[in-house]
């Protein structure tokens, strides 16, 4: 896995992330502002996408210690993949 696309997997757990919180939300207000995080995330997702093709250093903080830091990074990724079981969250 290149560094651009350890950016991209950083940020996907992100998106992941911020999305579960949100099921939990009654409150319409916070929902919203939940919501509101999830698309920003899912934009910056969508940045570090489009940066597979041109492997630049992203500008997201999150992103740019993942691409700064590829071990620990891909340490992280591979934490978070085992406390997240692809069996959850409505995936089968």
């Amino acid at each position: 896995m290149n560094r651009a696309q350890l950016a991209m997997a950083y940020q996907a757990c992100e998106v992941v992330d911020l999305a579960r919180a949100a099921l939990s939300l009654e409150d319409p207000a916070e929902a919203a502002d939940q919501a509101s995080r999830v698309l920003a995330a899912a934009q910056e997702l969508v940045a570090a996408a489009n940066r597979l093709a041109e492997p630049s250093a992203p500008t997201d903080p999150l992103q740019l210690f993942a691409y700064e830091n590829p071990e620990e990074a891909a340490d992280d990724l591979a934490d978070w993949v085992r406390r997240n079981p692809a069996d959850g969250c409505g995936t089968s």
